[in-house]
């Protein structure tokens, strides 16, 4: 090993860090091993996992889901369901709200609350996705009347019903590990659970940082590689395979000036490093009467920028940049 090298590791909340420090070019590397749950959560295949208290409606499971930066579970294999299953086994709950309900246009079709997609794997209860719509109701884009639980009754398989019901109603709530990699100049972490763009810029915030700017090649090789092999959901807006993370840059103050923005700068991104895919940004939504005013990093062409709209359905996993002494206490 050469004399220039030090190998080190720092122990956080039960998971060993590895960090390798460069001295000859001050560039540093960390990634945050993918088994740090939050407090309270179970990891199990690349996720985290936790059995909420009962007495919950299926909304306000999800808004104490979210207080937990996490969201209620989209359950996707058989695998996940068995571990899920497991979680309950001693349980002496009704039930537990999971992240289904029954789309609002009367064609049964059982989507996820958050990201929309289509269910891919079901446990119903019998035949209880036959189930029919019924009447409309109050949800953002769901029926109120048809929202999936797992039933105690039948060892945990899923059943649907109202989605106001209390009593006895406990919930899933599902999270990312901690992940994140470093260089000198910060630290770039993951949100992985799709948000808004501006409760993505509060939960960086939150965390002493802001949405991420690239500004070398070197940060962009080191993110690209992280992002390579970290846990990422897909989106239900994006296509097969496609995954677009969000960053700081905008156009918004005026149309085809790219700037950062982040943690009090305002730096020209012409003036800097950029790495845009080909032909972006582009601004095609303004073809359709919108505005693509929002960067991402695009999985389908090696994490090159892109530009996308901001609107309120546009829900995207996010990358936060904090100073390192920030990202490393905590």
């Amino acid at each position: 090993m050469p004399e220039n090298y030090v190998d080190f590791r720092l122990r956080r909340n039960e998971m060993v860090q590895l960090i390798s420090i460069w001295l000859v070019i001050a560039f540093v590397t960390v990634t945050a091993a993918q088994t740090d749950c939050p407090d309270g959560f179970r990891f199990s295949e690349g996720s985290c996992y936790h059995i909420g208290g009962a007495g919950f409606t299926l909304y306000e499971a999800r808004k104490e889901c979210e207080k937990k930066d996490s969201d209620l579970v989209e359950i996707s294999s058989p695998e996940e369901n068995a571990f899920i299953k497991s979680l309950l086994k001693d349980d002496d709950a009704t039930g537990a709200w999971i992240g289904f309900v029954l789309r609002d246009d009367k064609d049964g079709q059982w989507l996820s609350t958050y990201t929309r997609n289509p269910i891919s794997f079901t446990d119903w209860v019998d035949d209880e996705a036959e189930t029919p719509p019924g009447l409309t109701g109050t949800g953002d884009f769901w029926d109120d009347f048809h929202c999936a639980f797992l039933s105690n009754q039948h060892d945990w398989a899923w059943e649907s019903q109202d989605c106001f019901v209390r009593d006895g109603m406990k919930f899933v709530c599902k999270s990312c590990p901690l992940q994140q990699v470093c260089t000198s100049r910060a630290c770039f972490r993951l949100l992985c659970d799709p948000e808004r763009e501006n409760k993505a810029k509060a939960k960086c915030e939150n965390l002493g940082g802001s949405l991420a700017t690239i500004r070398s090649e070197e940060e962009s090789k080191a993110v690209k590689t992280f992002l390579n092999k970290a846990s990422i959901p897909q989106v239900f807006n994006q296509g097969p395979g496609e995954i677009g993370v969000r960053l700081a840059g905008s156009d918004e103050g005026t149309e085809g000036d790219w700037y950062w923005y982040a943690r009090g700068e305002t730096l020209k991104i012409s003036d800097g490093f950029t790495d845009w895919s080909d032909n972006a940004p582009n601004n095609t939504q303004s073809l359709r009467g919108g505005d693509e005013n929002c960067m991402v990093m695009e999985s389908r062409n090696d994490w090159k920028w892109n530009d996308v709209p901001c609107g309120p359905y546009s829900y995207r996993p996010s990358l936060c940049e904090i100073p390192v002494a920030n990202a490393m206490s905590g």
